[in-house]
This record gives structure tokens, sequence and C-alpha cells, in this order.
């Protein structure tokens, strides 16, 4: 019996041994795969760029030119211009210049007088300066059949002498009427008061039947 208890023991020790030989060399053979496996796993490439090869500059070469010296300039020789009399050099003479009496047409304006009589828009200043007493403060507000005193050369000026009628004023006529009928417009009534005025003042204003009054037989003659 203790014979067989010790062969009992001795196989399951051999058993025993043979497993964990078994054991063993599976360990071994994991520990050997494992190695390789380290061994041969290839190094993780770096992310990190490569350093930019260096960049070479040329310094350009800066060659010396010789600057030719300047020779120093002749002096300017400037002609002297000989003594003229003052008469030579003065402008030839304006030609006189006249005044005349030019009177408003019905939509005359300033501008558009100056345009007409003097050829030149701009003129309009000038009119109203001569004229500031007759127009006033405002040079936009002119009448119809008042008079302008005007400037120009002589010999660009007409002048004509007007022709008149004598007209005995009858019962009832006014300078209104008197004018609507002669000129068709009774604003021209201040014409024959300026005609007539001596008449009309020794009369005390008063337009009396039988006064004779000179009425003009055209307002603007040649125009």
């Amino acid at each position: 019996i203790m014979r067989g208890k010790k062969e009992g023991i001795h196989r399951m020790n051999t058993k025993q041994m043979k497993f964990i030989v078994f054991l063993l060399g599976g360990a071994l053979a994991l520990g050997g795969c494992a190695k390789e496996v380290v061994e041969e796993a290839p190094a993780p490439e770096s992310k990190e760029p490569a350093p930019a090869p260096e960049e070479i500059v040329e310094t350009p070469v800066v060659e010396e030119v010789a600057i030719p010296e300047e020779e120093p300039a002749e002096p300017v020789v400037v002609p002297r211009e000989e003594p003229r009399d003052i008469e030579e050099r003065l402008p030839s003479e304006q030609p006189d210049r006249g005044s005349y009496l030019y009177m408003i047409r019905h939509n005359d304006y300033l501008v558009k007088i100056a345009t007409n009589e003097l050829g030149d828009p701009n003129e309009w200043r000038s009119i109203y300066s001569w004229n500031r007493e007759r127009i006033g403060d405002d040079p936009n507000l002119i009448y119809p059949f008042h008079e302008l005193e005007l400037r120009k050369p002589e010999n660009e000026i007409i002048r004509w002498d007007y022709d008149y009628t004598i007209h005995v004023v009858e019962q009832g006529e006014t300078l209104w009427s008197i004018a609507g009928d002669a000129y068709g417009d009774e604003i021209a009534w201040i014409v024959i008061f300026w005609d007539n005025e001596e008449t009309l003042d020794s009369n005390a204003g008063r337009l009396k039947p039988g006064i004779e009054l000179r009425i003009r037989t055209e307002l603007w003659p040649g125009r």
C-alpha cells in the first residue's frame, strides 16, 4: 500500500512537473513574441517640420561711379531795354463816352437792358450805380416808362428828337385815358406828365378842359 501511494505521488508529481514545464514554456514563448514585437515595431514619425534651409542673401556690390565736376555756368547777359517815351507805352485812348436816357419797357430788367444796350450782361451793376437815386434800394424793382441814364462810347449812341402833336383836354379826360388813346397803354400817362410838367404845375396839378398837352407821336422812335 505504501508503495502504491508513493507511486501515485510520484505520478502526480510527474504530471504536475510536466504541466509546470508546459506553462513555463508557454510563458517563455509569449515573452519572446512580445520582445520581438517590441523590437520590430517602427518608431513613430516625428510631426515637427524639418527645418527650412537657410536662405543665402547675396549683398549687391555697389560700384563707385565717378561724378564729373560741373563747369561753372556762364553768366547770362540780359539786354538792357532802351527807355521809351511814356506816350508809347500807354494804350490807345479810349473813345469819348457819352450818356443818354433809356425809357424802360414792359418786362425789362437791368441784366436785359445791359445786354441789349451795352452788350454785356454784367454791366447791370454799372447801370444800377448810375441810377441808384432813380431806382432805389432794390435793383430788381424798375417800372415801365421810367427813364434810366446809360453810358457808352459816344459813337455808339443813337440820338433822336421826338415829334409831338397837340391834344386839347376835353371834359372828363384824365392822363390815363389820354395815354390809353394815344399809346394804347394807360400806364404811359407818366410820359405825358413829364412832357407837360410845367403846364400842369401852373394849373396846380389839375387837368382842366381846354388845356393843351404835348403828346409824343412815338414812345420809342427808331426802335
